[in-house]
């Protein structure tokens, strides 16, 4: 009879739980029978379930609240483009001077719109590499490439690096150079002129490990204590001064990922 009674409260749970109530809490039930276990296991999955559901609800608003973000930065430049080209097409704008200026302008916030669709297609095709992709990448040459550029392009930086030869990994060589690319595309948008770059690429004892820091004035505080998620914009302010999308450092965590890593922000 106390196993029936145990039973009678695991099917009234197990019902409320098929109809979405997951703050229902499972009896505790002592003892050692197969009935005791099952609604051992019953309490686990309820847990489960409830930390399921709320990462899906913080996901869910995460992504509302992107949707909204990238709606205004997409509507931002489209009516910027929209009054230059009504000023472009009458008689109002005669000299050449202000009609290339405002050409040139045009061309900016296209530019800056074809960055944000670039990065929202990237980001909403990510994991979906063909097979063919995968391949051995040398992470050491690919990287000298984008350092070497770097190092073009901003000749008063002092710029020190320490990375060891081939170094291989199995990947996709397009994503990790778009991890590259990101990562110094975002220290000349963001740190002064002549602050310092430092880099390093070594084995380590978990696998490969990477380093690359600058002397800029860093990122949010909150970027250090929780990280970067999928479609996060940490700091919007940012992208619109610059022209970016501001979904860089997702993109980058999102390649790290994808390529079995893990990646840490601190202060330099």
């Amino acid at each position: 009879r106390r196993d029936t009674k145990k039973i009678e409260i695991l099917i009234s749970s197990a019902r409320e739980i098929s109809l979405g109530n997951m703050d229902i809490d499972i009896p505790s039930i002592k003892g050692n029978s197969e009935v005791d276990q099952l609604a051992e296991s019953l309490h686990r999955m309820v847990i489960a379930l409830r930390r399921t559901a709320e990462i899906e609800e913080l996901s869910s608003h995460r992504m509302q609240e992107f949707l909204g973000d990238a709606s205004h930065e997409l509507r931002t430049p489209l009516t910027v483009v929209k009054g230059y080209v009504e000023l472009l097409s009458g008689q109002s704008m005669v000299d050449t001077e202000l009609r290339a200026r405002a050409f040139s302008r045009v061309n900016s916030e296209i530019l800056r719109m074809e960055n944000l669709i670039s990065d929202l297609l990237f980001l909403a095709e990510f994991g979906h590499v063909p097979t063919n992709e995968i391949l051995d990448v040398d992470l050491s040459k690919l990287l000298r490439s984008h350092l070497s550029d770097f190092a073009t392009f901003n000749k008063d930086r002092e710029i020190t690096s320490n990375i060891e030869d081939r170094l291989i990994i199995n990947g996709s060589e397009s994503h990790i150079a778009r991890l590259f690319a990101n990562i110094f595309a975002n220290i000349s948008r963001h740190t002064p002129i002549d602050a310092p770059v430092n880099v390093r690429l070594n084995r380590s004892d978990h696998g490969i490990s990477l380093l690359i820091e600058d002397g800029g004035p860093g990122l949010p505080e909150s970027a250090y204590r929780m990280g970067v998620q999928n479609f996060q914009r940490f700091d919007n302010s940012r992208s619109r001064e610059n022209g970016g999308s501001g979904l860089g450092m997702s993109i980058i965590f999102a390649i790290v990922r994808e390529h079995g890593g893990t990646i840490t922000l601190r202060p330099s």
